[in-house]
């Protein structure tokens, strides 16, 4: 049977790496630009301060959130979205040599989330 290792222990061999950390901080940076928060929260016309809350945390919080202070959990960008009126849908894209994609849904907590073809 094969053994499991929990997130920190895994985490740990990743960062040991050389250029490791520099590269998980661009791609958090790249995600967070991607993401962009702040223009969704504010499509919603609600501040900072209606949204904690609404959702439950400081506002200094939801600037942190939207600054991209740190890494964000699933949980938290969950509560944020839902606060805005939003659900939080995760897929994973594999882009093939004929530029086809295909699409697969992560579930998470066993929950089945439809994916609408785009």
């Amino acid at each position: 049977m094969p053994s499991t290792k929990n997130y920190s222990q895994l985490h740990e061999k990743v960062l040991a790496r050389p250029g490791a950390a520099e590269r998980l901080a661009e791609l958090r940076a790249d995600t967070l630009t991607e993401i962009a928060l702040y223009e969704l929260r504010r499509a919603t016309e609600q501040s900072q301060v209606e949204l904690a809350a609404t959702i439950g945390i400081s506002q200094s919080a939801i600037s942190q959130l939207e600054r991209g202070s740190g890494d964000i959990k699933l949980s938290t960008l969950r509560r944020y979205l839902k606060g805005l009126g939003a659900d939080l849908r995760i897929v994973a894209v594999f882009e093939s040599d004929d530029d086809t994609e295909t699409i697969v849904p992560i579930h998470i907590n066993n929950k089945a989330q439809p994916i609408d073809a785009a």
